[in-house]
């Protein structure tokens, strides 16, 4: 079964904002161990030390996407990504990241956002079973696999838009650049299925 859970980013840094490559760069604390999430799961600590060795390699090799909003499958949509997994390290029960986010149109949307003070929230997105605890509780099971992590910005998240910035020049400049990028997306999508037209007609 596909396992979302979602986290606010805590102490979301920017670490770094390229205006050559329109990237910017975050860090924060993306998951925890051995602590009932808001959706009353714990994750084992040797867990999630074992998925992020996996998934270092990716890491290095700058493959480990994630996407804007929840993605209802367990593979990554390249249409759909808006950042690129940098980092993951534990710090005690902790699980640091840093990731880039991209300059593709939900990658904009995304930083529009964070400049506009929202704070985003961070989705583990993996695949494997639970085990229902006498309290309430899950336990993920060692059958879990990490596939990746999501930007989101979850309402049913307790303190989910604390950091949203009421100013009519951020409020504005957040909706001038969803629109932009969706009008970009949308040529882009017309561009390409004109292209597909004319050479099946070959």
């Amino acid at each position: 079964m596909l396992i979302s859970d979602t986290f606010i980013i805590e102490n979301l840094q920017i670490l770094e904002e390229s205006k050559s490559s329109g990237t910017m760069k975050i860090a924060g604390i993306f998951q925890r161990a051995g602590t009932p999430n808001h959706n009353n799961r714990i994750y084992e600590k040797k867990l999630l030390v074992r998925e992020m060795r996996r998934l270092g390699e990716a890491i290095t090799e700058r493959r480990l996407m994630g996407e804007l909003d929840h993605p209802t499958q367990d593979a990554v949509k390249l249409h759909n990504v808006s950042h690129l997994v940098t980092v993951l390290e534990m710090r005690g029960n902790e699980m640091y990241g840093e990731a880039e986010i991209l300059n593709t149109p939900c990658g904009q949307v995304a930083q529009a956002l964070i400049k506009g003070g929202v704070k985003l929230g961070i989705s583990s997105r993996g695949m494997g079973s639970l085990k229902e605890r006498a309290d309430g509780k899950s336990m993920v099971n060692d059958d879990f696999k990490l596939v990746t992590f999501d930007l989101v910005a979850d309402p049913s998240t307790k303190g989910a838009f604390p950091g949203l910035v009421n100013e009519e020049s951020n409020s504005k400049f957040i909706e001038d650049t969803v629109r932009v990028t969706y009008e970009k997306a949308q040529s882009e999508k017309i561009f390409i299925t004109m292209l597909k037209n004319k050479l099946s007609k070959k």
